[in-house]
């Protein structure tokens, strides 16, 4: 009588084990397709923050390195160069394919990321670090305007390009005179 006993609890606690085997291999799976599904969007999540963050880390290495020697308002420009090269990146990513949007996303948000975190740390590291900051954005500018200067002149040679003045290029109409 007792061994059957025995048996019986035996065959009920395997049973028991297996059922909670068979739900935990259930809630594992589920939690696994749940995750599957989800995982597009939690890709889309974490390439936006990580847009998110590198525009912040991108204001902030900005203002940690011009903010002590420069006004308020080059700065606030220096820190708009980030809002533009992010979004800049992501239009140049949409007209070529809008598919990618959200890995471009998350690869300009690597770059600016990375790029604030070394300047930050090139600044904090290299002792003549505040001269070369203190240079790169009025090269960069002059840099952009010889470009410029030179791309248009070419376009106006070429003929692509013409160049008018507004207000010599219309007649005007003669006034009436009464």
């Amino acid at each position: 009588m007792l061994n059957s006993l025995i048996a019986n609890l035996l065959t009920v606690i395997v049973k028991v084990f297996t059922t909670l085997i068979q739900f935990l291999i259930v809630i594992v799976l589920g939690l696994t397709a749940a995750v599957l599904f989800a995982l597009p969007w939690l890709l889309r999540a974490a390439a936006l923050l990580i847009w998110l963050t590198a525009a912040y880390m991108g204001f902030t290495s900005i203002q940690t390195i011009y903010a002590p020697y420069s006004p308020a308002i080059p700065v606030i420009a220096l820190q708009f160069s980030v809002i533009l090269i992010l979004v800049g990146w992501v239009l140049v990513v949409l007209s070529k394919n809008t598919n990618f949007i959200w890995g471009g996303m998350a690869a300009g948000g690597l770059i600016v990321g990375g790029a604030s975190i070394g300047s930050t740390w090139l600044f904090s590291h290299w002792q003549h670090a505040d001269l070369f900051f203190r240079v790169l954005p009025p090269a960069l500018f002059s840099i952009l305007l010889i470009y410029e200067t030179i791309r248009l002149r070419s376009m106006r040679h070429e003929g692509s390009a013409v160049h008018t003045i507004p207000a010599l290029s219309q007649e005007a109409e003669p006034v009436a005179t009464q």
